[in-house]
């Protein structure tokens, strides 16, 4: 029988289904703590070192499983560790509950000890935001607490006074309004598919198309056979937005892989040449990269019916689940028999991974950053949950080709640093069984360094490798690539990861070359427990988009002209790849290789007639 408010509430939580939660004590929290130890056989509790790494894995356990994470702080500065991850739960998508302490009920405003309206800062970030008024309470905050966070696939928040943890859990006090047993944990998710008659719509708009481009995102992630089906039904080519990577394989014949910056050539053809759009749980809000305004017909499929039309003029839209939905179209679609745009996106796919396995396997020292991506996707287990983080190393991490099997997320909307290593902690003891791999920069390992010793403690066998170029890459490129002056305050002092990883007790490997790259990978991969791998990387190798823009040319050219200071090592690294890459049709500098196509095409035509 509970025995305290905080009995209640963990209880509670169980019977929501929760047997994981993230977080780090604090004298805010402790009656929760005490809930949490009585019931340590049934709910686990992972003790992370920071509290927005609790919050940060909590996402990555909820985008992993799909079911609600959980994490709490203390009162004061705890809660507002938490807040970053509060916020990529909203930007994500991932459904998350935090539970934070806050100072005694009657002492809240009177400037005392970790004093601080907690849910008044979660205003703006979580979709529900209650503190707790007593122990009669409880059931209704939580049940509303996780209904909305599974619902809205959103964060809340539950604010829990000191001395009502510890009260009485007979002490209820209940108001008669608050009728005993009057709310329930009962729930069912909702999924929902559109009116016939939008389908049919939606099925003749399609008809029409002859150039037909998908885009999926993370919300089309469980759709995977429907997609594929669909694109071979339509004769069109699956653009993956980031989030979307792993909604179908990089291995499909179907798809042309990421778009954006960092995003294929062929997928920037085929958004380029589309004159029908079919966007399937996606709000990338990188719109430059999508079809003009008036370029195409588009039907859009999204489960919240704010977001159609959000990004690119859609005529029809279907609201509903990807999955419930695309079963439902699919009956009503006609095959289009002309396979000329997908056949064109699938021969540019296979000019880009010939682009890739050469970026992958060259010899350059330093060791190239595409080197250590190229072959750790061919070391990875079948099943493998990889993890990327936000920074230059999105770059190299999205460009991997990812099997059928195989789960990939970052925090791409929020795009935090430092979110590689949490995610990865949640999704591991989320599926202790399976090979979890976090692929990250030096800039965010330096951030969340002290949750290596979380791996250790919590005996979780992550892999972690490292690119480590003493810079923030992504922040160099971008002062000189999009406003053209030189890099500023992105470099660091070198850190000895393997030192660091060992010191935690973990084991660790050093990679610098190409040549050893694969084998010592494989091996970090095969050795039990946690693992971190440093790969030293060459601070200069520019991440290319798939097509260059005037515009970047110039400001690149300003800012090397400006003063930056790694002129002459970025200059001879881009002159040096502008001929070695010049017969690749798929690579920005590959003039030859496109002109040498334009003319196998004519002799080709000319062979026809």
């Amino acid at each position: 029988m509970p025995e305290t408010a905080s009995d209640l509430f963990v209880e509670r939580l169980m019977d929501w289904g929760v047997d994981t939660i993230f977080g780090l004590p604090g004298d805010g929290i402790n009656g929760l703590m005490e809930a949490l130890r009585k019931r340590q056989d049934r709910v686990r509790y992972v003790h992370v070192r920071h509290e927005e790494v609790a919050a940060m894995a909590a996402v990555g356990y909820a985008k992993f499983t799909g079911k609600l994470g959980v994490c709490f702080a203390t009162a004061g500065p705890g809660a507002i560790h938490l807040a970053n991850g509060l916020l990529d739960a909203r930007l994500e998508g991932a459904p998350l509950l935090a539970i934070t302490g806050m100072t005694y009920h009657d002492l809240i405003g009177t400037n005392y000890l970790q004093d601080y309206d907690t849910d008044y800062l979660y205003a703006n970030l979580a979709t529900y935001n209650q503190r707790i008024m007593g122990p009669a309470h409880i059931h209704n905050v939580v049940d509303m607490a996780c209904r909305t966070a599974l619902s809205h696939r959103a964060p809340t928040h539950i604010a829990f006074p000191i001395d009502y943890q510890t009260a009485d859990a007979d002490d209820l006090m209940r108001f008669k309004r608050n009728v005993p047993g009057h709310t329930t944990t009962a729930y069912a998710r909702p999924v929902r598919t559109p009116p016939q008659a939008e389908l049919q719509r939606a099925a003749d708009l399609l008809a029409d198309g002859q150039k037909i481009a998908i885009l999926a995102g993370q919300g089309a992630r469980g759709a995977g056979d429907e997609l594929e089906q669909l694109a071979e039904t339509l004769g069109a080519p699956i653009v993956k937005a980031s989030l979307g990577k792993d909604c179908v394989p990089d291995d499909s014949d179907f798809t042309t892989g990421g778009i954006g910056v960092i995003g294929t050539r062929p997928t920037q053809d085929a958004m380029e040449g589309c004159d029908t759009l079919l966007i399937v749980g996606s709000s990338m809000p990188y719109i430059e990269f999508l079809p003009k305004p008036g370029q195409a017909k588009c039907v859009q499929i999204d489960d919240q019916p704010e977001r159609i039309g959000l990004r690119h003029p859609a005529d029809v839209g279907l609201v509903g689940d990807a999955r419930a939905t695309l079963q439902e179209l699919l009956p009503l679609l006609e095959r289009n028999e002309n396979r000329a745009f997908l056949e064109q996106a699938q021969a540019g796919m296979r000019e880009w991974w010939k682009l890739m396995e050469h970026r992958g396997t060259r010899e350059d020292m330093p060791m190239k950053p595409q080197v250590v991506a190229w072959e750790l996707s061919q070391a990875l287990a079948d099943d493998a949950i990889v993890c990327g983080d936000s920074g230059q190393v999105t770059y190299w991490i999205t460009q991997m080709r990812l099997r059928r099997g195989q789960q990939f997320s970052f925090s791409g909307t929020n795009c935090s640093m430092a979110a590689a290593l949490p995610y990865a902690i949640g999704a591991q003891t989320a599926y202790p069984d399976r090979q979890v791999v976090a692929f990250t920069g030096d800039g965010s390992l330096t951030m969340q360094m002290g949750d290596l010793a979380t791996l250790m403690q919590e005996q979780l066998p992550v892999k972690l490798i490292v690119l480590k170029n003493n810079s923030l890459g992504l922040i160099k490129w971008e002062q000189m690539v999009f406003i053209g002056n030189p890099e500023f305050g992105v470099d660091f002092a070198p850190v000895d990861f393997v030192k660091i990883a060992e010191g935690c007790g973990a084991r660790a490997f050093h990679i610098e070359e190409q040549g050893e790259c694969g084998e010592v990978l494989r091996e970090a991969l095969a050795t039990p427990g946690p693992v971190v791998v440093e790969a030293v990387v060459d601070p200069n190798e520019p991440p290319m988009p798939a097509k260059i823009t005037s515009d970047q040319a110039k400001a690149l050219g300003q800012a090397l002209a400006r003063g930056e200071e790694q002129r002459k090592r970025i200059g001879l690294t881009i002159g040096h790849e502008l001929i070695d890459e010049q017969t690749f049709s798929a690579s920005p500098y590959g003039v030859m290789g496109r002109m040498k196509e334009k003319v196998g095409e004519m002799v080709g035509r000319d062979g026809d007639d």
